[in-house]
């Protein structure tokens, strides 16, 4: 339990005492977000011949981030579910954009571990080696006979492949071939993208929000107030490794990491708890005003909408 050793009292009294201008700040800079990873996802998906609106694509997002809270990762299901819902895009090709859409987001963020590893490499570098890399590389250790069960694993998908393709003529096999070509299709569609820069724009903007939303909340406690630009890039990359735990939201995961993270400033780790909760519960409370809406508005207000246009076709 993160909050296990922490006097609670004292962290609600500053809680209390924080600064909220710059807290909202924060959380209207995660809505923003959510619009412009609407747009780059729109420009992923330009080259199978969706024209999406730009607000169907933003209620898409946000009901993907609603849907993280309740099972991790099945928010990027449910969100090309809902673009099926509103635009008829196929969820073979709205799948692949989006695992493609968070490859390009781990490239952003290693170069973001480059970054602060060139900038402070002496402050920043123990951190990262002890509380990031050798946990993740614990994590993906293969002991001999993981190797054996992984070379197997390799085996049966290439087998399975190739069965696949020997019996491509076939009704099913077809039709389970197309969905793959599909996904495989969406997977290279950043290549695709006619104008990259702007799809080189709206991952910049994307990524300047998020440094904004971790260095804003620095001047609502005390503690942080005297942090810089360059720490706030710091925490969001600490950050970021929190948020891809699987657990809803990161919650924990991600008030551990930074508050660990803030404690190599001499930040006491109650008061980078509090830090922590800041940013990341004004995220939670940004979600949920925002996703029930999108929710409505994508499973219930637009197929009202639709029906009523159906309607008034079949009238004239």
């Amino acid at each position: 339990m993160v909050f296990k050793d922490i006097p609670l009292e004292s962290f609600f009294h500053k809680l209390e005492s924080a600064n909220y201008f710059y807290v909202l700040v924060s959380g209207l800079s995660g809505a923003v977000a959510y619009y412009f990873r609407g747009l780059r996802w729109k420009l992923m998906l330009k080259p199978f011949g969706y024209e999406p609106s730009d607000w169907n694509m933003f209620h898409a997002v946000a009901v993907g981030y609603f849907a993280n809270m309740g099972l991790p990762r099945m928010g990027e299901v449910v969100r090309c579910a809902s673009l099926k819902k509103t635009d008829n895009v196929e969820i073979k090709h709205s799948m692949g954009t989006v695992v493609t859409e968070r490859i390009s987001d781990l490239l952003v963020l290693f170069l973001l571990v480059v970054f602060v590893f060139i900038v402070k490499a002496d402050f920043f570098g123990k951190f990262i080696y002890d509380k990031i890399w050798q946990p993740l590389a614990v994590k993906f250790s293969f002991s001999g006979n993981g190797w054996i069960l992984l070379g197997i694993a390799l085996g049966l998908v290439l087998s399975g492949l190739y069965l696949l393709y020997r019996l491509r003529r076939v009704g099913f096999v077809s039709k389970i071939i197309s969905v793959f070509k599909g996904f495989y299709d969406g997977l290279v569609s950043v290549f695709k993208i006619r104008n990259k820069g702007l799809f080189l724009l709206y991952t910049l903007i994307i990524w300047l929000l998020y440094w904004l939303m971790a260095y804003i909340v620095f001047f609502a406690i005390d503690a942080t107030n005297g942090l810089d630009a360059i720490d706030a890039v710091f925490i969001l990359v600490a950050g970021s490794f929190g948020m891809v735990a699987p657990v809803q939201n990161g919650f924990g995961a991600y008030h551990w990491i930074v508050s660990q993270a803030l404690m190599i400033y001499g930040i006491s780790k109650e008061d980078g708890l509090l830090y922590a909760t800041l940013v990341h519960e004004m995220q939670v409370l940004v979600i949920l005003l925002i996703g029930p809406v999108s929710t409505y508005w994508v499973f219930f207000k637009k197929n009202k909408h639709d029906e009523s246009k159906q309607i008034g076709i079949s009238e004239k």
